[in-house]
């Protein structure tokens, strides 16, 4: 029988729950928070999955394992480090999954990374669009093709400062290569409040390259929210992804003399991604999400433009960013 933990109870770690409970293999899942309220919503969010797991909600680290296979950390990124650092000191962890940001300071991706080094602990971070199937056609048109790319995102008010990294991370994935500038100088001169309480959002364009000189532009324009489009464009191909209510692609190509094609899909929520998640690391041995290490070559210039955005911005001199 595996052992799985989820750290984090609310919104999103109710969803890993259900998705950990569509997994087939007989698991007893121990799901901690301080919060009474977040077990109780992960608990009512359980009871919509029809399983025959062994469910243990918890405000106490001592009922958990000592040994366990899979955890996931689903708490904000303000408490994360604290988080990782009791549980590897205390936890023999086979398999770890963290939410982005990571962490709201610089000194703690060096912390954390260096525990992991010591523990040994096969660590990842849950950027989901490298799981979608319709992603993954697209980075193998690119691959065949070796051209460079452009990624662009548009949208209204989808949270740039809590989201950016998703979509910094999928023109990482499709390019087969890391960031080496994030440029913030394009975001807008006012801190907004964050629907998460006491974090704060961004609006605006950040831009950015990689090693190859490909290129990215994530614009999040101040006003009411709109859904999200995604521009991927090469010399051959142009793939505009539009996301949100209208789930659809569409395609041009050189080799169809740019003529129209459309598609459409629909996205994995958390409560899906979350089963196939623990059948590839518990099943196959292996994952399609970002590596700790991986995710650091994105996370780190990104936290690092986006302190230079809030002390600037707030006045506050800070070496944490309010940002989950």
């Amino acid at each position: 029988m595996y052992k799985n933990a989820i750290i984090g109870a609310g919104q999103l770690g109710s969803r890993h729950l259900q998705g950990l409970l569509k997994f087939k293999y007989k698991q007893t899942i121990y799901v901690l928070d301080p919060s009474k309220d977040s077990l109780k919503l992960s608990s009512e969010r359980s009871k919509e999955i029809d399983n025959n797991h062994d469910i243990n909600f918890t405000t106490s680290w001592s009922d958990l394992p000592l040994d366990l296979d899979l955890v996931i950390v689903a708490t904000g990124a303000n408490v994360r480090s604290e988080i990782v650092k009791k549980l590897l000191k205390n936890y023999l962890v086979k398999n770890l999954i963290l939410e982005k940001i990571l962490f709201q300071d610089l000194k703690s991706y060096s912390e954390i990374g260096e525990l992991i080094k010591i523990t040994k602990t096969p660590t990842w971070v849950n950027h989901s669009r490298r799981m979608f199937s319709h992603y993954n056609e697209i980075k193998n048109i690119i691959q065949k093709s070796e051209e460079k790319i452009s990624l662009k995102v548009f949208g209204g008010n989808w949270g740039l400062a809590c989201n950016s990294l998703h979509f910094i991370d999928l023109f990482s994935f499709l390019s087969l290569s890391n960031v080496i500038n994030i440029d913030p100088d394009l975001i807008d001169n006012t801190l907004l409040k964050s629907k998460r309480k006491n974090h704060i959002e961004f609006t605006g364009t950040i831009r950015g390259r990689d090693e190859k000189g490909n290129i990215f532009q994530l614009s999040s324009m101040d006003g009411d929210q709109v859904d999200i489009t995604i521009c991927i464009f090469t010399k051959s191909h142009r793939w505009i992804v539009q996301e949100g209510h209208a789930q659809k692609i569409i395609y041009f190509s050189k080799e169809e003399d740019f003529n129209l094609n459309i598609k459409s899909f629909e996205t994995e929520f958390q409560s899906t991604l979350t089963t196939r998640i623990a059948t590839d690391l518990l099943i196959d041995r292996e994952s399609n999400l970002t590596t700790f290490q991986e995710a650091c070559l994105s996370h780190i210039p990104f936290l690092k433009s986006s302190l230079e955005v809030y002390t600037k911005i707030s006045g506050i001199n800070t070496l944490v960013c309010p940002i989950t």
